[in-house]
């Protein structure tokens, strides 16, 4: 608790300092190399290296008049995993008893596709990554708990500040044909066919000094294309670099003190590729309805900004900054104070098995299902085989009978999902264990009249406002909050359920509907159970845990051969340099330098790093100038004990004498795992 002193309003030109906030970040890079990357859910797509490093973001914050905290984490995942947050839930548990627990601690993906996978418990979700990594479980619940650990130990009487802005020419929706089949006079409320606006908290100490953000935009993480093998925290992790950076230029990454997270929201339908979808065989644009050139989905692809050139790191570079530049603005106006009291309401539910009412019938879902335009995939990512969006047709003969042999869905579950035509009934499907969760986690949190709807999925555009409406609808109502409260989407979180379309969405069954697992019915029941949660919010209500999801994570399989010795080219030894640096380099060009290193599979390098570029300072003091954590350098794993680092000099980088420096691990045989180190000549930027 605080004195009074510190809980007031603007006095005298002073900070309001209603709450008391901490902020903390760690890293949470699992696994760069050898393992299957987390999003597209292409099997070929091996991580063979580094391109910054993925972080956690935790936010604390403590109504000094109750003691009721809520912890917000942005973290630099695909999505929420069950996994994680029970790994991450017992390390909490551990140092601070039930101070964080369940129903105040909320882990936000940014849905980054640029991460190593097998961090979730389903076997779905472990098809293409070949199994579960307890590895990468490990290091990301860790990490995310790292974050809340220096958020607590940074915990100071603080204000927070809310803005809002509309961000332009870094989002489009990918599937504008779904939406319009939603209620003409409900598209008319808006101006846009995907939400445009940042919504963004300040944090300022009680001197007025900003210590860190949180915004939230909606647009998909996948800048970096599913041909991409560095891992990344993608748009959303470059634009936190990016503004972490400015405010903490005198620190590596991963070593910053004012944090700024950038979250995500109702991004289901919403690309980074803003020039739409085109034909790459005749330039033409694809068939609207289905996202296909002359029949075939393979050569319709959402281009962006890196269409011209064919850079993924341009395309990411460019979203990042536009984000960067919008977030600025709003820190830079964000006068009006949040007030009001801190709150939270939490529980899980057993969704296939849940009944509502609606307009008057008792509705249930469906178990879990996959449509054929799941497997389609995107424009921003087709998937393989033959299907293509927007098939609701009776299926395919081929594939019906391939949905036999896997798994004949059960008559209800067919009749339940209609329009949907099953390619995967994954809620009837449980051997070796569970394919997609029936126990999902719901929650609501409270900062004075700032609401965040903490979801489990990736909900539409419409979806979500819907969501928000019905929301800030019934909260208004109850006077928690009033008509300037703001109440918004943030996800996928904690779990992942996949898509939530509207009823209306679902029905022309392209990706987002055939990814909607629980049927037409999906968005209603989210909408029903966020309205009992709202009113629980209201009337201080006790709202039960509910049902615990079953753990795989012991019987979890993995299917990746690990590394089994790691042996150094003839006469070499590991450390040793392979290409070394040129004598002299100016500014922007690239220093290319290659080591002899065993596997990055053998340690995962947590709040560590592969690389440092070491700069000569008084003539006999090395200092770490970058690390692999900065968005100039590169790691990249060669195979056959080779690793290849890169560095961009940038224009503003001082003349001077340089080195490269290299660490990692390898296997002897016998399995000891042995550290090792080199580095490079001294090289001259003039």
């Amino acid at each position: 608790m605080v004195t009074t002193q510190l809980n007031q309003n603007l006095v005298h030109g002073q900070s309001v300092t209603n709450y008391n906030v901490g902020i903390g970040i760690a890293d949470i890079t699992g696994i760069v190399a050898g393992v299957n990357m987390m999003g597209y859910a292409m099997p070929g797509q091996i991580a063979s290296g580094l391109h910054i490093r993925q972080r956690s973001r935790a936010f604390i914050i403590i109504d000094p008049d109750t003691g009721k905290r809520v912890v917000f984490v942005s973290a630099d995942l695909a999505m929420g995993s069950l996994a994680v947050r029970r790994a991450t839930l017992e390390k909490l548990k551990e140092s601070f008893g039930d101070l964080y627990n369940d129903e105040n601690v909320a882990i936000s993906g940014t849905h980054t596709h640029a991460g190593p996978a097998g961090y979730l418990q389903y076997a779905l979700y472990q098809i293409t990554s070949f199994g579960y990594f307890k590895e990468n479980t490990e290091a990301i619940s860790t990490g995310i708990y790292n974050s809340i650990v220096k958020a607590h130990n940074s915990i100071q009487p603080a204000s927070i500040f809310v803005s809002t802005g509309e961000l332009l020419n870094t989002n489009i929706n990918r599937s504008p044909f779904s939406y319009e089949q939603n209620p003409e006079e409900e598209r008319s409320q808006y101006k846009y066919n995907v939400d445009k606006e940042m919504i963004l908290l300040k944090f300022t100490n009680a001197k007025g000094d900003v210590i860190g953000s949180i915004n939230w935009f909606p647009v998909h993480p996948v800048s970096m294309m599913n041909n991409n093998t560095l891992v990344s925290g993608d748009n959303k992790g470059t634009a936190s670099y990016f503004l972490e950076r400015e405010y903490n230029n005198s620190t590596l990454p991963g070593e910053e003190t004012i944090i700024h997270a950038f979250a995500n929201s109702n991004l289901g339908d919403s690309s980074p590729n803003i020039f739409g979808p085109y034909c790459a065989d005749t330039g033409l644009p694809c068939e609207y309805r289905t996202s296909t050139c002359n029949g075939k989905k393979e050569t319709c692809f959402g281009r962006g900004y890196g269409y011209l050139t064919g850079d993924d790191i341009y395309a990411t570079r460019k979203i990042a900054e536009l984000h960067v530049a919008k977030a600025k603005e709003l820190i830079d106006t964000a006068k009006t104070p949040i007030t009001g009291s801190i709150d939270y309401k939490f529980t899980k539910v057993n969704i296939q098995n849940y009944n509502f009412t609606l307009n008057g019938k008792t509705v249930s879902l469906c178990k879990a299902a996959l449509g054929y335009s799941m497997i389609a995939g995107t424009t921003d990512g087709p998937g393989g085989f033959n299907f293509i969006q927007g098939d609701n047709s009776t299926g395919n003969p081929f594939w019906k009978l391939i949905t036999r042999i896997i798994k004949q869905p059960t008559k209800e579950t067919i009749e339940c999902q209609r329009p949907k035509p099953i390619v995967l009934a994954t809620g009837e499907m449980r051997s070796p264990y569970d394919f997609t969760p029936s126990i999902i986690e719901i929650q609501l949190l409270k900062i004075g009249n700032f609401i965040i709807c903490v979801v489990p999925g990736e909900f539409t555009t419409m979806s979500g406002r819907r969501l928000t409406k019905t929301v800030k609808n019934i909260l208004m109502k109850k006077g928690v909050i009033d008509e300037n409260g703001i109440v918004i989407v943030s996800g996928p979180s904690n779990s992942y359920t996949h898509y939530i379309t509207t009823p209306e969405e679902y029905l022309v069954q392209r990706y987002e509907g055939g990814s909607t697992i629980y049927g037409p019915n999906t968005l209603n029941a989210y909408l029903q159970l966020y309205t009992d949660l709202s009113i629980a919010l209201a009337d201080n209500l006790y709202v039960p845990i509910g049902p615990e999801a079953p753990d795989f994570t012991d019987k979890a399989l993995n299917f990746v051969l690990p590394v089994i010795v790691d042996i150094p080219p003839l006469f070499k030894k590991f450390g040793d340099v392979t290409k070394d640096a040129n004598k002299k380099y100016i500014r922007g060009e690239t220093v290319t330098v290659e080591f002899v290193g065993g596997h990055p599979k053998n340690h995962i390098q947590l709040e560590g790093s592969f690389l440092y570029v070491q700069r000569l300072e008084n003539n006999n003091n090395w200092v770490n100038f970058k690390n692999d954590g900065d968005i100039t350098t590169k790691f990249k794993w060669l195979g056959n004990s080779i690793v290849r680092i890169t560095w961009e000099i940038d224009d503003d980088v001082e003349a001077g004498t340089y080195r490269i420096f290299y660490q990692g691990h390898h296997k002897q045989l016998g399995g000891k795992i042995v550290p090792e180190f080199g580095i490079t000549s001294n090289f001259l930027v003039s």
